[in-house]
């Protein structure tokens, strides 16, 4: 050790984890440990992505059939597929799990800005990988899917037709198209990420983890070694076992739409379309807001304006930290709280009906779609309702406003019947006028008080 230290000056790094701390507040110390957990299972997801290179060969020959051989020749193959693709939607909850934890505590008021848009760029590279990896084994219900997802990009003006062929390496998806995928989910991807994380890190560790709201330092902490990195590695067996579970026994998903990797037909292009495409569950929402948009709206394109709308909600969601103002001071912010929750329903509702929940399976009626939309709306109105409810006797909130309004955007659509368009101006307006009333008034009574 002598030695080393003598040369690499480890003393300070061994100094710096002998007195490091996790803040110990009112909330539950089980949010701290949501970031390793996705680091674990992106560890998991490096390993076996490699043992899985070994045998993967793309090209139009042989992707279909090294995938086909990994999983009934080669010994354990289908184990590590099915880890791989298991761990992949783990941590993607685990990681909006981390991101919706991080916003309702307000970690990323100063100086953690940076921290918090780190790690949102961590959860599009999230995404990207999920996106680029469906692609891979070149079979049928992959193929289609991304011809449906990239299709998307069309809609984006001006650039639409140039990134489509960026992504696909040309007009339409075809072998070129996997090599592309490949590419960014073996190599553009893993070091995009990596950097992002290394630097995401960084700044955890010269920060530290957030104290509670309202105060700089917080009353007393845990030893983060060994106390908390035995707890964190006690977790990580924990998510080990239940991987390992999931893999053994379901070793193809759980068979619902979005979370199914079945190997099944190679793909054809010259096939007909494969019926009742989905995306992945964690794109189910844009994928059902983008079917609640006409095909023209205000004379421009529906999926543009749509495109759009996903656009401002993916920026506001990015640039929190400088538009919470009461947390830029370091105080509670409730309505900031109150938005988050909204988002949440609001992901809720669009992800059920993305699932067609309540609805035959198969049928796109206009009936059928209707009571898929009722049972969504019940679902949902009575997870809004327990959220109310906890939020007001446990942790003694009172403000739900934009809760409200993303509450009844559910009710209007889902059980009265309206657009879901016209069920978000409503809802929208609503919001608008109370809390245009709110602030008038205390407007009014600060002047009366002076």
């Amino acid at each position: 050790m002598g030695w080393i230290d003598r040369r690499y000056q480890v003393t300070p790094l061994f100094e710096f984890l002998r007195h490091k701390e996790v803040p110990i507040g009112s909330h539950w110390m089980g949010w701290y440990y949501l970031g390793g957990v996705t680091m674990f299972f992106f560890v998991v997801q490096i390993i076996t992505g490699v043992l899985l290179l070994m045998y993967y060969q793309p090209g139009e020959a042989t992707s279909y059939e090294s995938i086909r051989i990994l999983t009934t020749k080669v010994p354990f193959g289908w184990l590590i597929r099915s880890i791989h693709s298991w761990s992949a939607h783990l941590m993607i909850v685990s990681l909006l799990l981390h991101m919706f934890s991080t916003m309702m505590l307000k970690a990323y008021r100063p100086p953690r800005e940076i921290t918090w848009v780190s790690g949102y760029l961590l959860f599009l590279l999230t995404l990207g990988f999920g996106f680029s990896g469906y692609l891979l084994p070149w079979n049928k219900l992959a193929y289609f899917a991304t011809t449906v997802g990239t299709n998307i990009v069309k809609s984006v003006p001006l650039l639409g037709d140039w990134l489509l062929q960026v992504m696909r390496g040309g007009q339409d998806v075809s072998i070129n198209t996997l090599y592309r995928f490949f590419a960014g989910h073996v190599v553009i991807l893993p070091l995009a990420f990596v950097g992002v994380i290394g630097l995401h890190l960084l700044l955890i560790q010269r920060q530290g983890m957030a104290p509670p709201v309202g105060t700089t330092t917080a009353p007393r902490g845990m030893k983060f070694f060994p106390s908390f990195a035995l707890r964190d590695l006690l977790l990580w067996l924990a998510c080990l076992m239940l991987l390992i579970t999931f893999a053994v026994f379901l070793p193809y998903g759980p068979g619902i739409p979005g979370m199914d990797w079945e190997l099944g037909d190679k793909a054809d292009p010259f096939a007909p379309a494969y019926p009742g495409i989905k995306p992945e569950w964690y794109f189910l929402w844009e994928y059902q807001l983008l079917k609640e948009f006409p095909p023209h709206l205000f004379g421009l394109e529906g999926p543009q304006i749509c495109l759009f709308v996903i656009a401002i909600l993916l920026g506001i969601w990015a640039i929190i930290p400088w538009l919470d103002r009461r947390a830029y001071r370091n105080l509670n912010s409730p309505a900031f709280t109150d938005f988050g929750w909204a988002a949440i329903l609001f992901l809720t509702y669009l992800t059920l009906m993305g699932w067609d929940i309540g609805a035959k399976s198969g049928s796109d009626d206009p009936t059928s779609l209707q009571k898929s939309a009722h049972v969504c709306a019940l679902w949902t109105l009575a997870a809004g309702a327990v959220v109310i409810i906890v939020r007001g006797w446990r942790f003694k909130h009172r403000w739900f406003i934009l809760t409200g309004a993303a509450l009844l955007q559910v009710a209007v659509h889902g059980l009265l019947g309206l657009p879901y368009l016209v069920a978000g101006v409503i809802s929208a307006g609503a919001a608008f006028v109370i809390i245009t009333a709110m602030f008038l008034l205390g407007r009014a009574s600060r002047s009366s008080a002076g």
